[in-house]
């Protein structure tokens, strides 16, 4: 699900500043036909690279975290206005640099028993939606669209479709991760 400049933009980086920490947390709970899901944002438009991308829940690292996973805590918290317990959270998986921003990415992943009512910060979200995580174990969910990069640069990416979302970029790589786990659990 790598954008096909990835290995290039990585590249051009590789001497600038040394990149932020940031994390994000997936959640899945059983949705009311009892499949997996997972929620996702989509970011509010602003002069930024990140603008109006789908994503999870998270953001940068701030000195009053005491670590990677109380960020994608507080910054849950935050974007969509629920308190996650750290007994929730089951695993991290890998970390994922992104060049555009220059963000280093923990991902963690949290399991629910039940999805509490969300409320979206709309500062920062635009929206907040769910999806059966059965949805991207298909190949029809994979397709390639044009993306508008930050810098202006038209390039055509792969992604999940769902809906009237693309989910692409970072998102899409850190999602490819775990579904490949799930998949490998499934195998056993």
């Amino acid at each position: 699900m790598a954008p096909s400049n990835r290995r290039e933009l990585i590249n051009q980086n590789k001497y600038s500043k040394k990149p932020r920490p940031s994390s994000v947390l997936i959640i899945l709970y059983p949705d009311e036909h009892n499949k997996i899901a997972t929620v996702f944002i989509k970011r509010v438009d602003y002069e930024g690279v990140h603008s109006g991308q789908i994503a999870f829940p998270g953001g940068k690292h701030e000195s009053v975290d005491k670590g990677m996973l109380q960020t994608a805590l507080r910054e849950t918290k935050e974007e969509i206005g629920i308190e996650i317990k750290e007994t929730e959270v089951v695993g991290k998986l890998t970390d994922l640099y992104v060049p555009p921003s220059n963000f280093i990415i923990s991902p963690f992943v949290a399991v629910l028993k039940t999805l509490p009512k969300l409320k979206p910060n709309e500062i920062e979200v635009a929206e907040i939606f769910s999806a059966p995580v059965s949805h991207f174990l298909s190949s029809d969910s994979r397709t390639f669209q044009q993306c508008s990069l930050s810098s202006g640069i038209e390039i055509e990416v792969p992604g999940y479709s769902f809906g009237k979302y693309f989910i692409w970029g970072a998102t899409a790589m850190i999602f490819t991760e775990l579904i490949q786990i799930m998949n490998d659990l499934n195998n056993q």
